[in-house]
């Protein structure tokens, strides 16, 4: 009998990837979200529970603007720890998948592991560290993944990836042919949405209870990088304008979710820009 999920969030960016792959492997899927058209719709922090069950719940809703979390901060705990808390107590589930955030590190030079000492930089941050927290003091078999960048098709433009695709896709429409971004100097760990959707379904699968995985490559790319390969994929002539600035480097160590599950990514950077782009240009 085919296994049955839960996924918080499921309509949104990560979420749909997550939903897709999971129907792909033979799951009986359904969504909860704060908008149609999920199957469950209504607020983590007040929606009744306790009739929701699953044999996992991949845990994705949640407050996700790190600069918006500072003047929101109360939101962002109610959002990712209160609610993150009500869940995994209140829904009947076998296991529990949850999404936090590489950002509970402080930039390194080198690819961090689970061991090192967080050091949140910002309320959504400390609430979603806040959120593992109260999951793991639950007692129930929850496993948490602390995901690095990952982009793709679908993501907001908020990020700088489809920021900049958004540009290239523009000026191929007959907009400005100039594309820019504030500091080219910044370095991401950053790997394709399909594979983070890999990830969490490998989690439930072969993850380990009560761990705490990093999920990435540690392999990071700049800024300028990425900018490159995106400029390449233009139909059009483009000027570029992009300034040196401080080199920020954040990059994880993956080594314990692999040998737990097997997971590693699978597509090629440039595949994910190629396709990001090939999404943005769909929308002009």
């Amino acid at each position: 009998m085919p296994l049955s999920a839960l996924v918080t969030g499921g309509t949104g960016f990560v979420g749909r990837h997550l939903v897709s792959a999971l129907r792909e492997a033979g799951w009986r899927v359904a969504t909860l979200d704060r908008h149609a058209p999920a199957d469950h719709v209504g607020d983590l922090g007040t929606m009744p529970l306790r009739a929701l069950r699953a044999d996992v719940v991949f845990h994705l809703a949640g407050f996700s603007n790190p600069a918006a979390s500072i003047e929101a901060a109360a939101e962002a705990y109610a959002a990712n720890a209160t609610a993150t808390s009500r869940l995994v107590r209140e829904v009947r589930a076998g296991r529990f998948v949850l999404a936090s955030t590489c950002q509970v590190y402080p930039y390194s030079p080198r690819p961090v592991t689970e061991s090192a000492t967080p050091r949140p930089g910002s309320p959504y941050a400390a609430s979603k560290l806040c959120g593992e927290a109260l999951a793991l003091a639950s007692g129930r078999d929850v496993v948490i993944l602390r995901p690095f960048n990952h982009t793709g098709p679908g993501q907001v433009a908020d990020y700088i990836c489809p920021f900049i695709a958004r540009q290239v896709a523009r000026a191929e429409a007959g907009g400005s042919r100039t594309v820019s971004v504030k500091n080219r100097s910044p370095r991401l760990d950053l790997f394709d949405v399909r594979d983070m959707a890999r990830a969490y379904l490998a989690a439930a699968e072969r993850g380990r209870r009560g761990t705490v995985y990093n999920v990435g490559t540690g392999r990071p790319v700049s800024i300028g990088d990425i900018l490159d390969v995106l400029v390449s994929l233009s139909r059009v002539p483009l000027r570029v304008q992009a300034r040196r600035g401080p080199e920020t480097v954040l990059s994880g160590d993956s080594s314990l979710f692999r040998s737990h599950t097997g997971w590693r990514p699978r597509l090629p950077l440039r595949r994910t820009l190629s396709d990001l782009l090939t999404h943005e240009r769909m929308l002009k």
